[in-house]
């Protein structure tokens, strides 16, 4: 509950930034982000960061060109791994770890090198549907849970004209967050999620 609440506090904080920003018209964009977005696992004897394939959408606002918001709502890969008997359980299991949906709420901070090129830090936040499966002889479970967590990450954009943006980006969406016990997720045990990605945007 404490980390959704300073999520909204941040979230309102964006908005107050935004709305005494110096006068410019607000430039909306949308667009998509695809490549390594992953769900990392951590548990004892366990360190699983298998990069997996993952994209999302994003719905953004520059208030001016130092500053803006954005929005995403995605979804990650499997990072899948096997073990042997004893590691995990009495017999061979496969793991993996995704998030089916995620959605980010960010601010951004640029700085705009040329006319055409902008460098930019992301800081805001991230929640997640974090899923784990267990597959071995003893049968097929699996585990869910909502987190949420700070999120950070830097990129470029390079303007093609107007209207076309495209860049790259890497971005930490949660630091480790505490899992709660369960069918598939062990005690103590913690999962992260991150990504590298390329962009491309659309300027309305």
């Amino acid at each position: 509950m404490k980390k959704v609440i300073a999520s909204a506090a941040f979230g309102l904080a964006i908005a107050g930034m935004a709305s005494s920003a110096q006068a410019q018209d607000i430039a909306y964009y949308a667009g998509l982000g695809a490549g390594a977005v992953s769900v990392d696992y951590k548990a004892t004897g366990i360190d699983q960061k298998n990069a997996s394939v993952g994209a999302f959408l994003r719905f953004g606002a520059d208030v001016n060109e130092y500053f803006g918001a954005e929005l995403r709502v995605g979804m990650t890969g499997n990072d899948k791994k096997s073990y042997a008997a004893g590691v995990v359980g009495a017999s061979a299991t496969d793991l993996s770890f995704s998030s089916p949906v995620f959605v980010s709420y960010l601010g951004k901070f640029k700085y705009p090198v040329s006319s055409d090129v902008d460098l930019y830090m992301l800081a805001g936040a991230t929640t997640a549907r974090i899923k784990g499966k267990s597959a071995s002889a003893a049968g097929t479970f699996t585990q869910t849970q909502l987190k949420t967590g700070l999120s950070l990450g830097a990129g470029v954009d390079y303007h093609m004209d107007n209207k076309i943006s495209v860049g790259g980006e890497w971005t930490q969406y949660m630091f480790p967050v505490k899992l709660n016990q369960g069918a598939v997720f062990a005690a103590g045990s913690k999962a992260r999620m991150w990504g590298v990605v390329g962009t491309v945007g659309y300027h309305f």
